[in-house]
């Protein structure tokens, strides 16, 4: 967007297969039928392409809306509570579930019980979570929680968020109030949200078995509930990489009965020539965000360096620190991890546009044109050839902002109003 179209009024914009190219959703308790596109304009008032979607005046443009993302402080709002349960991998890496809990009756109890189980040797966790005690977890995963019916959102992170993040605190604050009964939970990757790396191995984007694994195990613990998921930002594309790579052979297809991605990076090559060539992504998002990547090198460097001291050793941290890019590390560490020959070659394979046209669950997709973040060449024909695929599109919004005037963000509104009237109609 150029200077003249800063302001905080924008349009919505709706990409999606028409006709007999939009998909049809059944209810199944009336046997009713509705297609994908009449759906969202019925169903989903906050998605009226007729009205203006008011922001925050004063966050005029992307770069602000991103920067009151990134930078606001929220920890006055959205007073979420979390148990953390430990999930290991098959590789034996570990990512965190952080499942929301009501607010404790009894703070004191909570600091207790906080401290009772925070593992030897563990970071400290972010206000408001805790461990799971053993015989708390023991009656998560007990047969008799087969009976569980109320859906379950599953939310996966941003590069360098977590579940402490005000976005996400934001949408399960939404979850807790309109869809009462609702479970929500996070799952903090590998290094994230002050989850160790157990591994030699990092995240990646085509990391699909991070997503996939947790899933799995959710279905198998809760076989009667429905699952919807949502991704933000680098958890968007995970989830969006994830959800096109069905195989007509695997055992967990068909998990996810609707998804959401907001703020999908769809071509890593063009996001990263994106993020390099604004000042925003130069000089602000690029060096945070490589900041944040080093971190978990170095948080968990013993480990790292113990099963891989080729590629995580002091010197390859210390050349990353200078750079203060993403595509650095990148080319240190993520590339050679995952064995390929150089970051563009990662960014080609991992780009999410490859595997659009693969997804099978309704999904639901924001971007705004104006991130400076990831770019904003979206796969327009793409999604118009698939039918489970909608792509709302707004003018003004930054990457993960979508701010209003209360402080709150747009884009969990859409994604929790879309997951309520799906359920309320399928």
């Amino acid at each position: 967007m150029g200077i003249f179209n800063w302001g905080f009024r924008t349009d919505i914009r709706i990409t999606q297969g028409k006709d007999e190219h939009s998909a049809v959703i059944a209810n199944t308790a009336t046997g009713d039928k509705v297609r994908l596109d009449t759906f969202f304009k019925n169903a989903m008032p906050s998605l009226d392409v007729n009205k203006k979607l008011w922001l925050h005046p004063l966050l005029f443009n992307g770069t602000l809306q991103t920067l009151y993302y990134a930078k606001h402080d929220s920890s006055d709002k959205y007073l979420i509570y979390y148990g953390r349960e430990l999930f290991t991998y098959k590789d034996g890496g570990i990512c965190s579930l952080d499942w929301v809990i009501p607010e404790p009756q009894d703070k004191h109890q909570f600091v207790e019980e906080y401290k009772s189980t925070l593992p030897e040797g563990w970071p400290k966790l972010h206000p408001r979570s805790r461990f799971f005690s053993e015989s708390e977890l023991a009656d998560r995963k007990a047969a008799g929680q087969e009976d569980i019916t109320k859906p379950l959102v599953v939310v996966l992170h941003g590069l360098g968020g977590g579940s402490h993040e005000p976005l996400i605190r934001n949408l399960a604050d939404n979850i807790h109030k309109n869809s009462p009964g609702w479970d929500t939970v996070v799952i903090n990757t590998r290094g994230c949200c002050r989850t160790k790396v157990t591994t030699g191995k990092l995240f990646t984007g085509l990391s699909t078995g991070d997503v996939r694994e947790p899933l799995v195990e959710m279905r198998k613990r809760y076989p009667k509930r429905e699952i919807y998921a949502v991704g933000f930002s680098f958890g968007a594309a995970m989830l969006a990489n994830y959800l096109g790579e069905h195989d007509d052979a695997s055992q967990d297809d068909g998990i996810v009965k609707a998804a959401c991605l907001i703020g999908c990076p769809w071509d890593f090559v063009d996001s990263n020539y994106h993020l390099n060539s604004s000042y925003t992504g130069q000089y602000l998002l690029n060096p945070s965000l490589s900041l944040f990547l080093t971190k978990i090198v170095t948080n968990n460097f013993g480990e790292l360096n113990g099963a891989q001291p080729e590629i995580f050793n002091q010197v390859n941290v210390t050349k990353c620190k200078r750079a203060k890019k993403t595509l650095v590390f990148d080319d240190l560490f993520t590339c050679r991890v995952a064995g390929f020959n150089n970051p563009w070659e990662y960014y080609r394979e991992v780009s999410p546009a490859n595997r659009i046209k693969n997804i099978r669950v309704p999904t639901l997709v924001l971007n705004s044109i104006d991130d400076p973040a990831v770019g904003c060449r979206l796969p327009y024909m793409d999604i118009e050839r698939n039918p489970n695929v909608v792509l709302v599109e707004t003018d003004l919004g930054g990457h993960l902002g979508w701010v209003k005037s209360n402080g709150d963000f747009w884009c969990v509104e859409v994604a929790e109003e879309y997951f309520h009237k799906f359920n309320q109609w399928t």
